[in-house]
């Protein structure tokens, strides 16, 4: 009995975490960059959430790596210093690089490849 419920457990945990990272509303084979002013942070795992608004005053979501993989790997931005809570700031000018949602609707970004905090130069690139 136990062995079946372990089964369970782990084909329920399997499949929400390949479907959290599946994204099929979004054009993974595309780039899409988009510039804004940050509005919002949400520096957590298992995605760091930014909030920006666009010139045209359109509101995009824009879902990073976690933050405790942005924290370990300091050589993806260009100071050689890891993200923190306090690298993007409310009012912060940026660009982002990433995959767009299938519907322009959604205003959404999935797979950054890049972040680009326009006020200073600072930038997180993977490529």
């Amino acid at each position: 009995m136990k062995v079946g419920l372990s089964l369970v457990v782990a084909l329920i945990f399997g499949a929400g975490m390949s479907a959290h990272h599946a994204h099929p509303d979004f054009a993974l084979d595309r780039s899409a960059r988009v510039e804004g002013t940050v509005v919002s942070v949400q520096f957590q795992n298992p995605h760091v959430l930014i909030r920006l608004r666009t010139a045209d005053s359109s509101i995009y979501m824009a879902e990073w790596q976690g933050a405790q993989f942005l924290q370990s790997h300091p050589e993806l931005v260009s100071e050689r210093m890891p993200v923190r809570s306090t690298t993007l700031k409310i009012g912060d000018r940026v660009a982002i690089v990433g995959a767009p949602s299938r519907d322009s609707a959604l205003r959404g970004l999935v797979n950054l490849k890049e972040v680009r905090r326009l006020n200073d130069g600072w930038v997180w690139k993977t490529e």
